[in-house]
Formats: structure tokens, sequence, C-alpha cells
């Protein structure tokens, strides 16, 4: 290559590497350009309050914003509102005006608030073991009312009326938002129930059940009150005081003494828990991205002259990432530890009721301490698409979501047994289950589940859920 050649090349070379940085250096400074929020506007909330819509914003009108720091909050800003469940679609747009400051839209499609539901439910630990067991008088049936967004301020009012397997009225009100900020809130809740068959014992880690023909077998009454407070968008703080008064016939205590521990019959007790949760996750009901952090410290038996004196200690903590363009991971732990070591039978509840291993859905563990994790890799076979639905009328049903993936899982637990989980074979041992299986996440936060799971004694089998897989908190 001739002189002039090699000349030109390196010219060629050092004015490219110099617009490079140039246009770099240009970008970096743009990034950086403050921009003013001078209008917010807010289209699509028939019900909802702007103030509520407002709260989740991670912006507010004249505030500061760097170019930078847009996308960012614009992002954070859907998350917080989608994570209300109070909208099926949320969208914010953003322009420039023409004296360089930012013109914010919030755009939302509200969901339908008011479910008058018939209800039709099963009354076991969870669906694989309702077709397990193929018991239908075990069905619970009713009507349930349940009002969102009441008055259109994100307050929710239930009612529960419930005949069949189980008898219950349940009243329960929440309110965040008693002032201005939007910071503070109250719920509270009234429960009355009774069961004709209780599940009095377990052996080898399966509930038996004791059924009464002519009068009812177990009597429940609960009350509490919450205040809660919001400080900041991902961090959730409450308070509860409760009280609890439940009652069995003798010839369950005579069956079990330890059901409510020395031979009682009754069982009552106050309570005062405290929660804490900090929520960084993309979704409370999906989460593909994203952590959360939850504590519980609760003392159940404030008086000494109550059935139990216990502290109640609970964590939870889950992570979600993404590792590709389809593919994501996520991870999710469950502590609980008592003081107790000797709990009644009553509430002494471990693995295999609200948490469960995949692939040991027909077995429980009772034990007072417990750990769980719950582990899965997924991988998007369809894309998040929004579907109209061209049957129905146009309005908060005629629109959704649909998305499908496929996971292989693999959870684990270990349950420390107490003086009273003698019957039980599996506290003490190392728990697990793996499988693969898909999920379909559509309406109204729907997720539904087909799983094959393998658990340690090898057992293998299909299993349908309805609900998510991960902690919803």
């Amino acid at each position: 290559m001739n002189h002039w050649a090699l000349n030109f090349f390196f010219q060629i070379c050092f004015t490219a590497i110099y617009l490079f940085n140039a246009t770099s250096a240009f970008a970096t400074k743009d990034e950086k350009r403050l921009l003013m929020i001078e209008e917010i506007s807010i289209k699509g909330n028939k019900k909802t309050n702007d103030k509520i819509i407002l709260r989740e914003l991670t912006f507010r009108l004249e505030d500061t914003i760097s170019v930078a720091e847009l996308n960012d909050n614009i992002t954070q800003s859907i998350q917080n509102l989608n994570n209300t469940l109070l909208f099926n679609f949320v969208y914010i747009n953003h322009n420039y005006k023409s004296n360089g400051n930012l013109q914010v839209e919030v755009v939302v499609e509200e969901r339908w608030y008011f479910w008058p539901f018939p209800i039709f439910e099963h009354s076991h630990r969870n669906l694989s073991a309702f077709f397990k067991d193929g018991d239908l008088s075990r069905i619970n049936y009713g009507v349930s009312f349940t009002i969102d967004n009441f008055r259109g301020l994100r307050e929710q009012v239930k009612l529960r009326l419930i005949w069949g397997y189980r008898k219950e009225i349940k009243l329960q009100y929440f309110s965040p938002n008693l002032d201005k900020q939007k910071k503070h809130g109250i719920s509270g809740l009234v429960s009355y129930q009774t069961n004709y068959e209780v599940p009095f014992q377990s052996v080898s880690n399966k509930p038996i059940y004791y059924s009464a023909s002519s009068a009812d077998a177990k009597r429940n009454f609960n009350t509490s009150i919450s205040y809660t407070y919001r400080p900041k968008h991902n961090w959730y703080q409450s308070v509860t005081i409760g009280w609890v008064n439940t009652s069995v016939l003798d010839t369950i205590a005579k069956l079990n003494p330890n059901y409510f521990g020395n031979s009682s019959n009754k069982f009552l007790y106050s309570q005062i828990k405290y929660e804490t949760l900090y929520d960084k996750r993309d979704s409370k009901i999906f989460p593909l991205e994203g952590y959360f952090g939850k504590a519980e410290i609760a003392r159940q038996g404030i008086f000494n002259s109550e059935s139990i004196a216990n502290w109640n200690v609970k964590l939870w903590s889950g992570y979600y990432a993404k590792i590709t363009e389809r593919l994501y991971t996520g991870s999710d732990i469950t502590v609980q530890l008592n003081s107790e070591n000797n709990l009644p039978y009553y509430i002494n509840e471990a693995i295999g009721y609200r948490n469960y291993i995949r692939g040991m859905e027909y077995y429980t563990t009772n034990g007072q301490n417990f750990v769980l994790n719950k582990n899965s890799l997924k991988y998007q076979l369809i894309k998040a698409k929004v579907i109209n639905l061209a049957f129905l009328p146009e309005g908060k049903f005629s629109k959704t979501h649909v998305s499908l993936f496929w996971s292989i899982f693999a959870d684990t637990g270990f349950v420390k047994p107490g003086q009273r989980t003698l019957t039980d074979d599996f506290e003490g041992k190392f728990l697990y289950g793996y499988g693969m299986g898909l999920y379909l996440y559509t309406y109204y936060d729907t997720v539904f589940r087909v799983e094959y799971s393998i658990n340690l004694l090898g057992e293998k089998g299909f299993f349908i859920h309805f609900g998510t897989p991960f902690l919803n908190l």
C-alpha cells in the first residue's frame, strides 16, 4: 500500500473515532438535559379519582427530570398503576412542548369493579387434592359481593355468604387513602364460620377428618382492624390487632387432646401483628423481573390468661430476572419461626397448606418452624399480546391480554418437627419436588397452570392449578 493510501486510511479511522466520541459526548450531554413537567393529563378514568392515579406516578407536576431518567420513571409508574389491579391496560405518553417543557398523558382502561359472584368452590388445600379425593360433599356454594375501587378511591368492600361444606359470613373493608398524601390507610374484618367436618389429626402426612351428624364440629369467630402506612411507592407497613374465638365438640378434644392443647375444646387469644413489605416486582400476580422482601412478626396471646403465648415470625423474599428476550428465572423463599415448641395442632401448619411443594400437593406437614424455596426457569412461548373479543360488547370485558410460558421448576423445603407432630413422616427430612409445566396468563390476572411433577417418593403425576406459582403478597 503506497503512502497516500495509508495516510488516507488513517484519516478515515481517526475521523470516525472523532465523530463517534463527539456523538457520544453529545448524547451524554443530551441525556443530562433537564425537563420540567408542565402538564399531566389523565384519560379513561370514568370511575377512578385523579388523585389515586397521580399517587402512583413517580413524578409530579412541575418536577424537573432528566432525559435519561424519563423512560425509567414512566416504566415504574406504569408498573405501579398495574399493581393497583384497578386497570386492564395503562399507557403513559409524553410530548415536548414548544418551550421545551414536558407534557405527560396517562391513559387507563378501567376494570369492572362490582362483582356479584355465585360461589362454587372446593374446601381442599388445593385443586389437585380435591380431584384426588373426589368427595363432592366438600363443596361450598353461596354468593360473594365485591366492590373494588369503591367511590373511585381504591377502597374495597367484600361480603361473602357461604353454605354447603362450610358455612361462613365474612365482611371486609379496606381504604388506603385516609389523608391527602394517600400514605395512611385502614382495614377491618369480621368473620363467623362453622364446619360440620374437621381435620383433627394428621397421619402419614395426610389429614384425618371427624364428621358431626347433628351439630357443628367447629365454630370460629374472627375480627381484626389494621392501620396501614405507605411512605413510598414500593414500601408498605401495617399494624393489626385482632381476636380469635374458636370452639370444637368435646369429641374432637378427646380424639386429639393436642388439637387446642390440654384437652381443651376452646381456643381464645388476641393478637398484635406488624408487617413490612418492600416491593419492586413488575407484577404482583406474575412477576418476570424485580424483587421483593416482606417480614411479619406477631404476638399470639397478648394476655397471660389466653390459650396461647407465642411469637410468630414469617419472612418472604423473591427475585426475578430476564436472561434473554424470552427466557426468565425466578426464586421465592418462605421462612416461618415460632417461639413455642409445642404448638396446638390447630395452628401448627407448615408446608402443604397455604405453602406447598409442587409434586407434593396431596400431603401436609405440621411443625413450628419451616423453610420453603421455589425456583423456576420460564420460556415465553407466546409473547404478551392484546386480543379483542369481538363477540363481547365494547367495554371492560372486550379486550384482554394473553401470554403463554413453558417452565421447568424445582421446589425444596424442610420442616422442623415439634413434640406434637410425631405421627407424620416428612418432618425433619429434606423435601423436594420438580417438573415442568405450561402457564397461561390472561383475563383479569387469571393464571391457569398444568404441571407434571415428581416428588421425593418418586411419585409422578399431572397437577392442575388456578393461580400464580409465585408468592402473591
